[in-house]
């Protein structure tokens, strides 16, 4: 090309110039366009309007065509208050087999036996049955948070997690999630 110039890269440039286009109504952008240069009084279209965000209605819409876990499962906790924290001497859960089970523990290694751990309830499908979560069947300091979800393939499953706290029972949160992947949903009524 020999009607350009080198650049310091050893590319080189056209000299036909590009202008830029810019269509705003009341300071907002409604768009813009690279023409070329000698182009003034040309009419380009422009191009299609984006169509508009979906309308959100009660969050989340990807979980209402989910139907719950039947029957809907069960997370029961025993154990004693201490002073440094919690003992808790039984973990359970009650849901049909088939169920994914998974436990996390969420706070310094040194206080959790592990980080998660997942099981399937074993059985013939569509039997109810009671499991032991038996890997926090122990002591926890205060301020590990312990939780356990209960889900299965294209269902809305269960979510419970306990705080744990010094002299008080540990705090219990229930909720529900969507499907495997464990995405937080709204509850479906009942």
């Amino acid at each position: 090309m020999g009607n350009g110039r080198r650049t310091s890269h050893g590319r080189e440039h056209s000299r036909s110039l590009v202008g830029l286009l810019v269509l705003a109504c009341a300071g907002a952008l409604l768009a813009w366009a690279l023409v070329p240069s000698g182009a003034v009084g040309q009419q380009y279209p422009l191009p299609p309007p984006p169509p508009p965000p979906p309308q959100e209605s009660d969050p989340p819409t990807e979980g209402s065509s989910l139907t719950p876990l039947t029957p809907f499962p069960i997370i029961r906790i025993v154990g004693r208050t201490m002073r440094s924290g919690s003992k808790i001497t039984r973990l359970t859960v009650r849901a049909a087999a088939g169920a994914q089970v998974v436990s996390r523990c969420v706070g310094p290694s040194s206080r959790c036996p592990y980080k998660q751990r997942t099981s399937r309830i074993r059985g013939e499908r569509g039997r109810v049955r009671t499991v032991r979560v038996r890997g926090f069947e122990r002591t926890f300091r205060a301020g590990v948070l312990l939780r356990v979800y209960v889900a299965g393939p294209g269902r809305i499953g269960k979510f419970t997690s306990f705080r744990i706290r010094s002299n008080r029972p540990p705090r219990r949160n229930d909720g529900c999630v969507a499907d495997i992947v464990l995405r937080p949903v709204r509850c479906p009524s009942r």
